[in-house]
């Protein structure tokens, strides 16, 4: 393989890499909403474990013989492990609600129109900073405020 082709390669490897880090969700994009997921992990743990037992042992100058056998308590040790369970806490990124993502688009960029409703005759466009287009006399992200005059809500 020359140079040229070996070069081709990593170019073309780095840039699937990239690709596919951009997938994922991250706070600076539009509409991501950061959010806790509690993630439980199971670790053995290791614990120190003895048992006591009996053993024969020779012993130098019992009464009325150079040896004799007696018993004596040993402690032996062993390293034993136990299951033990730890609760962390993991942020994760989504799109906020009424947002989506599709394909490899960076961040949320796309409204979903059945998540909220549009007031007051409104239409659901997702544009950036609002999701509907509000007839005149109207305003908000829902269209739910109205710009009347105190004189036409009196009459």
């Amino acid at each position: 393989m020359d140079v040229h082709a070996v070069i081709l390669l990593f170019l073309l490897f780095a840039e699937i890499i990239s690709s596919r880090c951009l997938r994922a969700l991250q706070p600076f994009m539009p509409n991501v909403c950061s959010e806790q997921e509690r993630v439980i992990t199971a670790e053995k743990q290791p614990c120190v474990q003895s048992f006591t037992r009996m053993v024969k042992v020779w012993r130098q100058g019992c009464t009325g013989h150079a040896w004799c056998m007696d018993y004596e308590r040993r402690t032996a040790y062993y390293m034993g492990y136990r299951q033990v369970y730890r609760q962390d806490f993991k942020t994760t990124y989504k799109c906020c609600p009424g947002w989506s993502q599709l394909n490899t688009e960076a961040g949320c960029i796309y409204p979903l129109c059945t998540y909220g409703v549009c007031f007051n005759g409104g239409v659901c466009t997702g544009h950036v900073h609002q999701l509907c287009d509000c007839l005149p006399g109207f305003n908000g992200s829902s269209c739910q405020y109205g710009e009347h005059k105190l004189s036409e809500l009196l009459n």
